[in-house]
């Protein structure tokens, strides 16, 4: 078995049984006690970066499986089969997604030079500043020079921790939730976060036409042949399907166009009245919205965002909603 996840100091904290036992010298270890009795005893307080009930809620085989007596608990099942399987084991941490954004802790995991991408985050990519998931890490900290402070004095691991104990509640500015080049499943949760499924990494920052020498979150890929689930959360969201392609010179682009019915996002849990969707062009006449089966359909009516010839080309199903407009706020052109 391999329990990379575990987390000394937390199972100590959350079952101060194991650690009087250990202290009187019953196990040499948290992880020993874990080992020869924890795991059977479903206890699944072992990391920061698993959630028992996110697992399960998220893995209906699993909670089928451990319902009928097959595992003792998800946690059981995800340290035998669901980490191998690239199951994401929280918010806090997404195995695909990590290998999709960092090739080279890919190519590491490929010739075996590390287990799984979530050992290289857990000994190196979060000390690193990198994501474990599709919040955006840079972003976070750059938007809140308070949180990378406490970073870097110890106080907390990195801007996700932080986001997920306090800065969600706090309304914090700088909190994306981005996905890769490829196929993504972005969620967000919190009170006011901006979801977006293409790769938003750091770039150059650029004011008055001149590199100012630091960096800004940039565009990385714009959703061509990608299919990506934004799905947001209680609070207030904002969806990014388009944006500019360049700083200097407003240019307009539409995400999810130049693959026909290939590309496109699936946004889920918009609530009208609380989220918007964000466009980029020059007149909601360059969007075209069909209501079809319950859900509303966004085509961009510019051939690849960026021509002039029509080419109705879809960007996005919004699913449990009838209709959506400029007029009611629930869309909007950058």
């Amino acid at each position: 078995m391999n329990f990379d996840i575990f987390d000394e100091y937390l199972y100590l904290k959350s079952y101060p049984d194991v650690g009087a036992a250990v202290k009187a010298g019953g196990f040499k270890s948290g992880l020993e006690h874990f080992q020869q009795f924890g795991l059977k005893e479903s206890r699944v307080l072992v990391s920061p970066l698993y959630d028992e009930g996110f697992y399960l809620q998220n893995n209906s085989d699993v909670a089928a499986a451990v319902a009928a007596g097959g595992f003792s608990s998800g946690l059981a099942h995800y340290i035998l089969f669901g980490e191998a399987e690239g199951r994401a084991p929280s918010l806090l941490f997404d195995e695909g997604w990590y290998l999709r954004r960092y090739p080279d802790v890919a190519a590491a995991v490929a010739t075996g030079a590390i287990s799984y991408g979530l050992d290289h985050y857990r000994l190196f990519g979060e000390a690193e500043g990198r994501s474990g998931t599709t919040f955006n890490e840079f972003g976070y900290r750059d938007a809140n020079p308070d949180v990378a402070a406490a970073i870097a004095a110890g106080a907390f691991k990195s801007g996700l921790e932080h986001y997920s104990k306090f800065g969600q509640f706090e309304n914090r500015t700088g909190v994306y939730f981005s996905g890769t080049s490829g196929n993504d499943t972005v969620t967000g949760f919190g009170n006011q976060d901006t979801l977006c499924g293409v790769d938003l990494s750091p770039g150059t920052c650029v004011i008055g036409g001149t590199p100012t020498g630091g960096e800004c979150l940039d565009f990385r890929s714009w959703g061509v042949n990608e299919a990506d689930l934004l799905i947001g959360g209680a609070g207030n969201d904002t969806f990014v399907l388009g944006s500019i392609a360049n700083s200097r010179v407003y240019t307009p682009v539409s995400f999810y166009t130049g693959a026909g019915d290939a590309d496109f996002a699936v946004i889920e849990n918009f609530e009208a009245g609380k989220d918007r969707i964000q466009l980029a062009g020059f007149d909601i006449s360059d969007y075209l919205f069909q209501t079809s089966e319950g859900n509303v359909n966004i085509y961009s009516a510019l051939n690849g965002g960026l021509g002039s010839v029509p080419s109705p080309d879809i960007v996005a199903v919004v699913r449990g909603v009838t209709s959506l407009s400029e007029s009611d706020g629930s869309v909007y052109l950058l």
